[in-house]
């Protein structure tokens, strides 16, 4: 079996990674199912995909420690019970999440300055993130512009959905 190469604080701060994509991951799906019994499939479809990226975040976690000589630890999740009355609350909770997991990242990223590879593997989460939370604003701005008109409303989830 090999030695892993990743110090015990350096593994600690990729488990409160993947922690925190699986969790992500978790709510999106939950977010999902709530847009599909409002009847925004748009944006049903828009979180479905979130959560799976969230999943391809956490691969990519395993595999680096898998790469470093170790293993990722699966964390338990706790039950997600946010309640998504409208598009707005759900496009507002995807914003906190990214903007959560961005802070998370950069914080990583700092703590881990004493391992340089794992600081690299780092900064495409950095980026990730970035994008994403640019993304969920524009659509909060877009949201704000429609001034709650439900034909606006429509117009966005349809694009969410790719359509």
């Amino acid at each position: 079996m090999p030695k892993s190469l990743l110090a015990p604080k350096i593994k600690s701060i990729l488990d409160e990674a993947i922690a925190a994509e699986l969790f992500a991951g978790h709510l999106y799906r939950h977010i999902a199912n709530q847009l599909q019994r409002l009847g925004y499939f748009g944006a049903q479809k828009f979180f479905a995909g979130e959560s799976d990226d969230e999943l391809k975040h956490y691969q990519l976690h395993a595999d680096y420690q898998n790469d470093r000589g170790d293993v990722a630890t699966i964390p338990d999740l706790p039950a997600v019970r946010e309640p998504i009355k409208s598009l707005r609350d759900a496009i507002e909770l995807g914003y906190a999440t990214e903007k959560g997991l961005g802070d998370k990242y950069a914080s990583a990223y700092t703590q881990c300055a004493s391992d340089p590879m794992t600081q690299q593997f780092l900064l495409q989460f950095l980026e990730i993130q970035r994008k994403s939370i640019g993304e969920y604003g524009d659509c909060l701005s877009r949201l704000d512009r429609t001034g709650d008109d439900e034909c606006g409303i429509l117009i966005i989830d349809k694009e969410l959905g790719g359509d």
